[in-house]
């Protein structure tokens, strides 16, 4: 009876044993695979511990295809059958059997695993780089398509690849079906085909293919990304012309040669509307007041504002020839050694000054104001843009407000006189008729 008990007990103890050896062998061979210090030779130490490990079997598989493809496929089919929830076997089986010329078995692999893992965006990774193997684009932008609806994040490596597509004349077109009815991707793509392409001629032809879906109409995100870049690749005809087309009916009784020149229209921040930069030390908006022409106006307030200020500006379409600006200025406890004035600036083919105003600083009530510049033949794209009058630092600390109104650029005639700025109004107090304090 006591020998029984033994036996027993030693035939238990064996078993215990033999199960933590396995453990511990399972467990080394996971490690070896999911070590990020892996070895290329990982997954033979792997397949040592314990020879039915999947991913090893992948891994051995993969590196077989070439010097061995049978033992390779071999591999790889005891891969998927020791984890039948991991497809990526079967893929790589489907991209053995097309080296192999077994079209048919081929797809027919590649199909199962994309029925067993239709939400698994490696999986369709795998599918689209085995439609780039076959040489099949429109396929493979299926496949990417679905990897970025299913993991926006993947667009950082893929839209690399995508834009190579949309650049080169050949593949270009194949982007046509993700124009037509976008996904949810293309937003952020034409974005950065916009600012990335080398040649204006890959975002125009994507923009065209955009505009002429019928299901979907362009979106401000795509005519802004498209009228940005015409605008700074010299198209500035073309540019303006699409933001035009992008206004409302209330928008559009705004145009002149200035956009909304009364600031009764929200800033637009993009094209050839008002582009505002607040801050806490520096806040631009609008605001009404007593002596507003219309509803708004535009109010900056400076709180010890330090530093270059360039806060708002708008981009100009204007042709060759001599313009005047007019406006209105009231100022409040603006303290400023250098004061802000207005600057119109030519920004093709260079940056420079075309005209300034005078500036602005103290305190005084609504009176008006202007200036002329002329914009010379070369002159594709100007801005007028309100700055810090002041070349060193003491000179650019502001604190106090001002408000402006009533803008508008008219051309002048060759050789006429310059309009007569206008004059205060009747019930305005004397101090209207004082020019601004520190006028330049």
């Amino acid at each position: 009876m006591s020998r029984m008990i033994f036996f027993r007990r030693l035939l238990l103890l064996s078993v215990a044993a033999w199960l933590v050896w396995r453990i511990v062998a399972v467990g080394l061979s996971a490690h070896y695979m999911e070590s990020p210090q892996a070895t290329p030779d990982a997954a033979s130490k792997a397949l040592a511990w314990n020879p039915r490990q999947p991913v090893a079997l992948y891994r051995r598989g993969l590196a077989l295809r070439e010097q061995d493809p049978d033992a390779a496929a071999t591999l790889l089919a005891r891969a998927y059958t020791e984890n039948p929830t991991d497809v990526r076997p079967l893929v790589a089986l489907a991209r053995l059997s097309q080296t192999q010329d077994d079209q048919e078995r081929s797809e027919a692999l590649l199909a199962t695993a994309l029925r067993l893992a239709p939400a698994d965006p490696r999986v369709h990774q795998q599918a689209a780089e085995y439609w780039v193997a076959r040489g099949d684009i429109e396929a493979a932008l299926r496949h990417w398509s679905s990897v970025l609806e299913i993991d926006p994040a993947r667009k950082d490596s893929l839209f690399p690849t995508l834009l190579r597509i949309a650049e080169d004349p050949r593949t270009r077109l194949a982007l046509q079906p993700f124009a037509t009815a976008p996904a949810s991707w293309w937003a952020s793509f034409f974005a950065e085909v916009a600012a990335k392409a080398r040649e204006t001629e890959t975002i125009r032809i994507l923009y065209a293919l955009r505009k002429d879906s019928p299901q979907e109409p362009v979106t401000d995100e795509e005519r802004k990304a498209f009228v940005e870049r015409m605008m700074v690749s010299g198209h500035v005809a073309e540019a303006y012309v699409d933001w035009v087309g992008g206004l409302d009916r209330q928008q559009r009784q705004a145009l002149g040669l200035l956009y909304n020149g009364g600031f009764e229209l929200e800033p637009l921040n993009w094209g050839f509307g008002w582009r505002i930069r607040s801050r806490p030390q520096a806040l631009v908006d609008r605001g009404t007041t007593f002596g507003v022409e219309g509803d708004q106006a535009l109010r900056l307030i400076f709180r010890r504002y330090e530093g270059h200020f360039a806060g708002i500006a708008q981009s100009l379409f204007l042709d060759p020839g001599r313009y005047q600006l007019t406006g209105r200025v009231r100022t409040d406890s603006l303290e400023c050694a250098g004061g802000i004035r207005w600057s119109v600036q030519c920004m093709l083919p260079e940056d420079r000054e075309l005209g300034a105003s005078e500036r602005f600083l103290g305190a005084n009530q609504w009176r008006g104001f202007a200036f002329e510049f002329a914009v010379p033949e070369a002159c594709a794209l100007q801005e007028l843009r309100l700055v810090s009058a002041g070349e060193r630092t003491f000179e650019r600390r502001i604190s106090g407000s001002a408000w402006f109104d009533r803008f508008a650029i008219r051309k002048l005639a060759g050789g006429a006189d310059a309009p007569d700025v206008d004059e205060p109004d009747a019930d305005e107090s004397d101090a209207d008729e004082r020019p601004l304090a520190g006028d330049g």
